[in-house]
């Protein structure tokens, strides 16, 4: 019987205070520190169990400040529920549905997962290794076929590139377009140098031998496998990748394809892990601050 359920989480965060705790165990492992000034050796502890003083620079502070959490108006444990909502679905979850599942506005949602997601595009991540598949799609509304249209590499498509490691991790960016001068650098950033490179026919990747192992196959002339070199893998999680896309979040506009791009592959990097490792990793990835400028940039 799966014991991850929604009565769990509200025996494990019955309050604000019990989430609050939380965050200070995965932050300071209980040992506060001052987001302002890094001091940790002494600090007090206000009576209300919220704010602590930092008797160096004199600033007061909470485990929220310095997080995607600060100055926001939403509780703390809806804050923490989205996590754990998002922790135990396999294909995420839309603002509308968590609007009606916290009790909040679709906007005050939509803001919500978007800087949970944000926090997730600007994570840390390692460099791929070993045998790595790479290839590129493209993402939007389905229009009606007429004689003429453009379709794959060309098309008005938002176009998303993707790396997948053998039995490893995936890493998805959402791109203006995928020419050469784009994608390379990509690539050298993303894959370490020396490891095996497989790709379709693109012309794009004619130059990857002089860092990487590159081999190819030949799509164009129907040929998906040779051995073991392919890009089915990565293939498989495009489809994953569509499905979740357009059964979730049916249109994600351009704008925002990266954030959902972000979220997708984190996703798919804890598909292992137990749904306590997933919400504990997602907790663990929120110490930024993150405001609304981040999420819709001026132009």
């Amino acid at each position: 019987m799966n014991k991850y359920t929604l009565l769990y989480f509200m025996e494990k965060f019955p309050t604000e205070q019990s989430c609050r705790e939380h965050l200070e165990k995965i932050r300071w492992n209980n040992k506060p520190v001052c987001p302002h000034c890094g001091n940790s050796q002494k600090i007090y502890r206000y009576s209300d169990g919220k704010l602590f003083k930092c008797p160096e620079c004199g600033k007061r502070f909470q485990v929220t400040t310095g997080t995607i959490y600060q100055k926001s108006k939403i509780p703390l444990r809806k804050w923490i529920l989205t996590s754990y909502l998002l922790a135990v679905s396999k294909k995420s979850i839309s603002s509308i549905e968590l609007s009606k599942a916290l009790g909040i506005t679709q906007k005050s949602a939509w803001y919500l997962l978007h800087k949970i997601r944000y926090a997730m595009k600007n994570a840390e991540s390692k460099q791929l290794q070993g045998i790595v598949e790479v290839d590129e799609t493209y993402c939007g509304p389905r229009k009606p076929r007429y004689r003429g249209a453009k379709r794959g590499r060309g098309t008005a498509k938002q176009a998303v590139f993707g790396a997948l490691q053998r039995e490893g991790d995936v890493l998805i960016t959402a791109v203006p377009d995928t020419k050469r001068r784009t994608l390379e650098p990509i690539i050298k950033e993303q894959i370490e140098r020396g490891s095996t490179i497989y790709s379709d026919e693109y012309k794009v990747y004619g130059r990857l031998h002089k860092d990487y192992d590159h081999h190819t196959v030949n799509h164009g002339i129907k040929e998906y496998a040779r051995g073991d070199v392919h890009v089915n893998s990565l293939e498989g999680t495009w489809r994953h990748f569509k499905s979740v896309l357009m059964g979730t979040y049916h249109r994600p506009s351009k704008q925002h394809l990266d954030k959902y791009c972000a979220e997708f592959a984190h996703n798919y990097n804890t598909r292992s892990d137990s749904v306590e490792a997933r919400f504990q990793k997602s907790l663990r990835l929120t110490n930024s601050r993150v405001t609304y400028k981040d999420i819709v940039p001026r132009v």
